[in-house]
């Protein structure tokens, strides 16, 4: 399945999912707060690796990773401040 990359525009994280095609324009709630996203467009990279490195499967499908590492599907969230978009 694909994966989309989000960013929330209340507190900056950035997050992807894995869905179907079909269901890529559909809104994502941000993992962190719950706040309303949007999708980002990134360049195309290698199949399976996140936008910000690593795997972005997180091992399951329905997923979501952000800043190199992924968390699964219902797992408990956390904060990592503001994501600063221009970061290596």
């Amino acid at each position: 399945m694909p994966i989309y990359p989000f960013r929330c525009d209340a507190c900056a994280v950035e997050f992807e999912v894995t869905r179907k095609a079909a269901a890529a324009a559909e809104p994502a709630a941000c993992p962190a707060c719950g706040g309303a996203t949007r999708r980002i467009f990134t360049a195309i990279g290698r199949a399976g690796a996140s936008s910000k490195g690593g795997d972005a499967s997180g091992g399951t499908s329905g997923g979501w990773s952000h800043g190199g590492h992924a968390h699964a599907a219902g797992s408990a969230g956390h904060s990592h401040g503001p994501v600063n978009p221009l970061a290596p």
